[in-house]
């Protein structure tokens, strides 16, 4: 599926550590089960899957959410890592259990695209959701 992104995604830096992308995954998951229902994380990877950044987002104010369901731009967000506008190919899933499990399953998405997002996003008390996302 091709998903068009009118409005860049603002990522703060994750506040946990992490040594590499296995990890960062595993930290994700993790911080993620505590937060808020909407918060969501984006863990930037290379064409080999290598780290190359771990972002959150916290869930939107009420505000925001006005702002999205009306198909309005949002405030414009200071940050170190922004998904930025454009169309990408996208997958949804459950969560991986390793990066390596997505290299396997999706070869093609690595093998043609430099750069590779896995968004992780709180969709309820007891569901995450993963989403991979890479340049079309």
């Amino acid at each position: 599926m091709i998903l068009h992104l009118n409005q860049e995604i603002p990522y703060q830096k994750a506040t946990f550590p992490t040594k590499d992308a296995e990890d960062a995954l595993k930290q994700m998951l993790t911080f993620l089960d505590s937060q808020e229902i909407g918060t969501e994380g984006c863990i930037a990877l290379s064409q080999k899957g290598t780290l190359q950044f771990v972002g959150i987002q916290q869930a939107f104010d009420e505000e925001t959410k006005n702002l999205i369901e009306r198909g309005l731009p949002l405030p414009k967000v200071d940050a170190p890592f922004y998904l930025k506008e454009g169309s990408y190919s996208f997958i949804q899933m459950a969560p991986p259990s390793s990066i390596e499990s997505l290299k396997v399953v999706y070869p093609i998405l690595f093998e043609e695209n430099e750069h590779i997002y896995l968004r992780l996003l709180k969709e309820n008390p007891l569901t995450i959701i993963a989403q991979l996302w890479a340049n079309s």
